[in-house]
C-alpha cells in the first residue's frame, strides 16, 4: 500500500512539474490536480503556506532535476496513453481563458490557460495526447492549434 501511494504521489509531482514548466501563469497545485488526486495525496489538507512551499519546490525541481528522471525512472516510462481521437460536440469558437470542451465521446475537458484562440467550426475533430509527465494536450486537427487540457467529466 505504501509503495502504491509513493508511486501515486511521484506521478502527481511529475504531472504538476510538467504543467509548471509549460504554464504561462504561476501554477497552483490545487488547480492542477483533480479532486481525487488532492484527496489521495493528502495535499488538500495542507495550509495555504504549505501549498505555496510545494509550488515553489516544484518550480525549482522542474528547473533543476525533472529532465534526469525522464530516462531513469520506470514509473515515468510507464506513464503513456494512446491518443484520443474524437470531435468537439457542436459549435466550437476557440478558447478565451478557462474553457470547457464537451466531446462527442461524452468526455468533458477543460483548460485553465489564459490564452486566446478564435476559430469557428461545427464538430471539429480533435486529438488529445498525453506526454511522459501526464499532461494532456488537445489539438484541433483542422488547424493544428493546441492547448493543455485536463479531464473533468
Amino acid at each position: 500500500m505504501a509503495g502504491k501511494m509513493i508511486r501515486l504521489c511521484f506521478a502527481a509531482v511529475l504531472t504538476v512539474s510538467m504543467q509548471i514548466a509549460t504554464a504561462a501563469d504561476n501554477p497552483d497545485i490545487r488547480v492542477l490536480m483533480t479532486t481525487e488526486e488532492l484527496t489521495a495525496s493528502g495535499i488538500g489538507r495542507l495550509s495555504d503556506d504549505e501549498i505555496e512551499a510545494i509550488n515553489r519546490w516544484l518550480v525549482r525541481y522542474t528547473a533543476q532535476d525533472a529532465g534526469e528522471i525522464m530516462d531513469s525512472s520506470p514509473a515515468v516510462q510507464e506513464i503513456s496513453n494512446a491518443p484520443i481521437r474524437t470531435a468537439i460536440d457542436g459549435q466550437f469558437n476557440g478558447w478565451d481563458g478557462p474553457t470547457r470542451f464537451r466531446l462527442k465521446n461524452g468526455e468533458v475537458w477543460e483548460t485553465s490557460s489564459t490564452r486566446r484562440y478564435s476559430y469557428s467550426a461545427i464538430d471539429p475533430e480533435v486529438e488529445i495526447t498525453r506526454n511522459w509527465m501526464g499532461i494532456h494536450r488537445m489539438r484541433i486537427l483542422e488547424t493544428g492549434r493546441a492547448i493543455n487540457v485536463r479531464l473533468v467529466e
